[in-house]
Parts: structure tokens; sequence; C-alpha cells
């Protein structure tokens, strides 16, 4: 099973989004939303396909002992197109917000698990996921619906987890105050 560190978003910020997660399972059960998972809405830093978790917690718990919680500004939806696309919520791809991405992979590269590629720094393309495993025909409808239900979103990333997923399995967490 795979592995993701990921960066919740704020309750506030989370419930700004659900009209649009709430659009995506109308358009079909098939269509796999942060809510469906029962995960919270996050930003994934790093996805591994097997690691042994416990080098991977020591490495967390030293990146995230003095953090503060960062701020995100989600601007503007997108799609990841292909025969199962992905709708999500991005973010201003700010310098602190790259910083952030290089150097968890920095704390991380003791943990000797080896990130998906498009996770790297330099590959990275922060989102939010709000619907995922989306046909063509989902996803135009996705887009349409989404474009009348967005606005803009100011958040904190208030938690830094460590999870299995599918089914989404909490293994490490840390709230981070800010």
């Amino acid at each position: 099973m795979p592995f993701a560190v990921h960066m919740e978003l704020d309750p506030y910020a989370a419930a700004e989004l659900q009209p649009i997660i709430e659009h995506m399972e109308r358009i079909s059960p098939d269509v796999v939303t942060p809510r469906r998972l029962k995960a919270e809405p996050h930003i994934s830093l790093a996805v591994y396909d097997g690691l042994d978790p416990e080098p991977l917690t020591h490495a967390l718990d030293r990146f995230s002992v003095d953090m503060r919680a960062p701020s995100v500004k989600l601007s503007a939806i997108g799609l990841f197109p292909g025969p199962a696309s992905v709708l999500f919520a991005a973010p201003v791809v700010s310098e602190e917000l790259l910083l952030l991405h290089r150097n968890f992979h920095a704390a991380a590269a003791s943990a000797g698990a080896a990130c998906w590629p498009h996770y790297l720094p330099e590959n990275w393309v922060p989102h939010v996921t709000l619907g995922e495993q989306l046909n063509p025909e989902e996803a135009g409808a996705a887009i349409s619906g989404a474009t009348g239900l967005w606005q803009p979103v100011a958040a904190r990333l208030h938690r830094i987890s460590l999870v299995r997923f599918h089914p989404v399995e909490l293994l490490w967490h840390r709230q981070l105050p800010g």
C-alpha cells in the first residue's frame, strides 16, 4: 500500500471547499473525493510505494518540531487530464511553499524511501485534490460545475501527517501552532 505525507487545510478552509466536493460526488458514485476517503483536504508533500514508516516518522519529528502552520491561498481550480482525471484547487506557488517542500525532502532523505517522481522538488505541482478517477465526460462536468462554485480560499496548513492509504490510515501527525 502507498504512503503519503500531507499537510491538512484548517477546518474553515476545508469547509469552503465542501460545495465543490459535494458537486464532485453528485457526478458519479465512482468519483473519489476526500470525504469519501474519510480524509481532510490537504496538500501532499510526498507519496511513496512501500516504506518502513518508523524512519520517516523520526524524520518528520525532526522536520516539524519547530514548524508553524504555513498560510496558503488557493487561487484557482485545475485539472490533471487523462483517462482518470483529477480536479484540484491550486495554491499560489510561493517561495515559502516551495522551500517547505524542499526542506521536507531534504529531511526525509534520511528515511531512505523512494518518493514518486512527480512529488520530488522541481517536479511537484502543489494541489488539493477535490475529486479523482474522473473519466473524460465526468471531468468536463466537474470543471463546468466547479467553475460556478469556485472562490479563492485563504488557508493554514495546520497539521502534517503520515498516512497509509486506501483506506486512509493515520500513522503519525503533528498539530502545528499558528
